[in-house]
């Protein structure tokens, strides 16, 4: 339904009467992939795509669990896939920290700022790349 009117101006306006508003519902937050390699004895991998954030951390704070749990002498975070990193996953890698030698690649300013500006960059080594990583092994 629709009706016409003259403003101060004398533009005619045309108004539409629409149905209530209904919130479009919003895609629930993707799942966090991780994969776990071992390139070289006492070298593990975990390879983590998709955003880091509060409702998302669980599979990142598991694998990293599991993974410490093994003692590898390093372990390399490649974020190269994350575009979002958040405080809860920040949190993970500070914990894994403590229990193992943790290098992490953070390509992007996505990654690489949250952990310089937490100063988590002073606590574990942070590459441009996983060969980088690697190397310094």
């Amino acid at each position: 339904m629709s009706h016409q009117a003259r403003n101060s101006t004398g533009a005619v306006s045309t108004a539409v009467q629409r149905g209530p508003r209904v919130p479009v519902p919003r895609a629930a937050p993707g799942a966090l992939r991780v994969e776990v390699f071992w390139p070289l004895p006492g070298i593990a991998v975990l390879k983590v795509a998709g955003d880091v954030d509060v409702a998302t951390a669980a599979p990142l704070t598991r694998a990293l669990d599991e993974l410490t749990a093994h003692r590898p002498r390093v372990a390399v975070v490649d974020l190269t896939g994350v575009s979002f990193l958040g405080s809860a996953g920040l949190a993970a890698l500070a914990g894994a920290s403590e229990r193992t030698d943790v290098r992490v690649v953070a390509p992007t300013r996505h990654t690489a700022r949250p952990l310089s500006i937490t100063g988590l960059d002073q606590r574990m080594p942070v590459y441009g790349s996983r060969d980088e990583a690697l190397s310094s092994c």
